[in-house]
Parts: structure tokens; sequence; C-alpha cells
């Protein structure tokens, strides 16, 4: 699924700069544009999670947006196998870390509500996850350690 989607796109190098633009526009938000931010997300992300890979329920989330429970909505986006942690300053400012399921790093970012918070660092783990492009670092072999060296 997300290939074809991605190819629709233009790759996923041509993807990861729509999103880091779409990162722009989520900073430069304010808090009565987070309804419209989460729905241009649902447009550029290819589904749930950071890879993409998990269906979304788009008319369950467009019923949280209506009612006010843009976060929630966002949590729905996220994923259910994502570690989260949320703060708010007192100078208004919400601070997300967002480690997706599987992933090797976390995304801390901030915004004007929680909810483009969250969503700016889901969105950072899918840009993430398209530069790395599936590919797990190797991990160099060790050499063999003499027996003698181990027991020293």
């Amino acid at each position: 699924m997300m290939t074809t989607i991605l190819e629709k796109m233009g790759g996923s190098r041509a993807h990861a700069a729509r999103l880091r633009d779409f990162l722009h526009d989520v900073a430069g938000s304010t808090a009565c544009e987070e309804a419209d931010r989460v729905r241009e997300a649902l447009i550029l992300l290819p589904g749930g999670g950071s890879d993409g890979a998990s269906g979304l329920d788009y008319p369950r989330i467009e019923a949280m947006l209506e009612c006010g429970a843009t976060l929630n909505a966002v949590l729905e986006i996220v994923g259910p196998d994502a570690a989260l942690m949320l703060s708010r300053g007192s100078n208004a400012v919400c601070l997300a870390t967002v480690v997706p399921a599987g992933a090797p790093e976390e995304a801390i970012t901030d915004g004007p509500t929680l909810a483009l918070a969250v969503l700016a660092g889901h969105v950072s783990g899918v840009v993430a996850h398209l530069e790395r492009g599936d590919v797990e670092p190797e991990t160099p072999e060790m050499p063999a350690i003499p027996l003698s060296l181990r027991l020293h």
C-alpha cells in the first residue's frame, strides 16, 4: 500500500520533502487551526503508524475532529504502539516526545496545542522512517576474541 501511494507522490524523497513543509505549517499554526492540520495530515500520510501500514478509520477520525477531540484524532493516527510523553509549559508551549513502535530514535517537538505537538512528533518520525528507507543499520561483526583475553 505504501509503495503505490509513494509512487503517486513522486517517491519517498519527494514525500519526505512535503512532510517537512507540513511540519513548518504545523509549527506556525494557531490553536484554532489544529483540526485543519490533522485533516491535511490525513491526506499526506499513507496510513497510521510510523510506517503508514496501519489502516485508518477516516469517518471515526472526522467525527472526533467535529466534536473537538483533536488530540484523540491525532492519537488514532499515531497508533496504539507508539510511546508518548506530553507536557505544557507555563508560557503555553506544548511539548511532545514521540517514539514510534520499533523506531530507533524519538522525536521531540513543540506546538501551540498538545494535539499539534504530538502530530509534529509523529510526522517527524514518519519523515525519519522515509529517509532511512526501511534499511536497518548493519551491526559490524565483532572479531573473535581469544579465550585468554576474555578470561582476564
